[in-house]
């Protein structure tokens, strides 16, 4: 057996529509009629979520994945540069 937290909010946009979403995996502190903080985009309200960002896990993935490009293109140059200087594989 399994239980999944699960949440319902409602909020008003600056123009005046009123939105409502729900979503898993909430903090369970969270009760009916709480105050908590949407993020979502103007021209894609219904897109909301009440998960904080989490702009280090971004910065971490966005630095790995650099990472392992630059050592691929590393990598490739290395094999490109002793292929043509004897003309053999390493």
């Amino acid at each position: 057996m399994r239980t999944t937290l699960h949440h319902v909010y409602e909020f008003t946009t600056r123009d005046g529509r009123v939105v409502r979403f729900d979503e898993e995996g909430g903090p369970s502190t969270t009760l009916e009629g709480d105050i908590v903080t949407v993020h979502y985009l103007p021209e894609r309200p219904e897109r909301a979520t009440a998960k904080a960002p989490a702009h280090g896990k971004l910065a971490a993935s966005t630095c790995g994945a650099m990472l392992f490009l630059a050592v691929f293109i590393g990598f490739s140059i290395f094999i490109m540069i002793a292929w043509n200087s004897d003309g053999s594989m390493p």
